[in-house]
């Protein structure tokens, strides 16, 4: 394979995992980065030999890319499209890691990019942010999903996975707006539940902090996610708020279902409950 170039704009921990993998699989490719500032885990990540260069403005350097990342928060990554258009070439391949893809692919439709532009969504990820904290294994056996458009060539996709088959990832393709609705189940309404328990034992406890002094397995486990990006996570609920609306509306439902089986001295149904979801929970690989 002649010598490729692959752009990021942004490169954060899924980003930099990606751009790791590629390094490792694809020696001699250039891997070139836009920053909005300057970073010195890029900038040690240039010495270490996994980014060729590092650039502040999206200009003419991109032009040069088969592919490009958009690695940045949801709706930052939007933005780069019109930025992108005038200055990449027309075999350019755009895709992007953002976990909500319904916005996106409307932004793709309006400016005419169908052909180039692939969604992408590595199902893997760490409550750490930052390119220090990313590892080429992060997407091992994790799902990648692809939600590629109406006219977007097949080859393109066959390339784009060829390119990252060093992940060892698992690759899927969706439709965009079953995407979204997947991702607001599993996803985005588990962080908010997360944050939400975070929040609440924060106002309610005692005021030398017993509740967090005594916080322990269970809790810990179940809230580690709500030390993500709080950035990431606004651009997130911003972009998928139908969705989000949707399966937070079901999640509080089962909420106030359990309230009433515990007020009612319902022993039978909060059994039921919790077997219910250990079962389904177990079956889960």
């Amino acid at each position: 394979m002649k010598q490729i170039t692959i752009g990021f704009l942004g490169l954060g921990l899924i980003g930099g995992s990606i751009a790791r993998s590629i390094r490792k699989s694809f020696p001699s490719c250039r891997i070139i980065v836009y920053s909005r500032r300057k970073n010195e885990d890029l900038i040690q990540g240039k010495e270490d030999g996994i980014i060729s260069e590092i650039y502040y403005d999206i200009d003419s350097h991109f032009s040069e890319c088969n592919i490009i990342f958009l690695c940045a928060p949801v709706l930052q990554n939007i933005k780069f499209l019109s930025q992108l258009k005038p200055i990449i070439n027309q075999t350019c391949i755009l895709t992007d890691v953002g976990s909500v893809k319904g916005n996106i692919h409307k932004e793709v439709e309006k400016l005419g990019l169908e052909s180039q532009f692939i969604g992408g969504h590595p199902m893997a990820g760490s409550e750490k942010t930052g390119f220090a904290n990313s590892s080429e294994k992060l997407l091992l056996n994790s799902y990648y999903l692809l939600t590629p458009c109406k006219t977007t060539p097949e080859e393109s996709v066959l390339f784009l996975k060829k390119i990252l088959s060093g992940t060892g990832a698992v690759f899927a393709t969706v439709d965009a707006a079953l995407h979204d609705d997947i991702t607001a189940a599993i996803s985005h309404v588990p962080h908010i539940v997360a944050a939400s328990l975070v929040n609440m034992v924060r106002e309610n406890d005692t005021p030398n902090e017993l509740m967090k002094a005594f916080a322990a397995g269970g809790f810990k486990d179940i809230t580690r996610i709500a030390s993500s990006s709080p950035e990431m996570w606004e651009s997130i609920c911003l972009s998928n708020a139908d969705s989000i609306d949707h399966f937070l509306s079901l999640m509080i439902d089962e909420l106030t279902k359990m309230r009433s089986y515990i007020a009612q001295e319902q022993g039978n149904e909060i059994n039921q409950f919790f077997a219910a979801s250990r079962d389904y929970r177990d079956s889960i690989h």
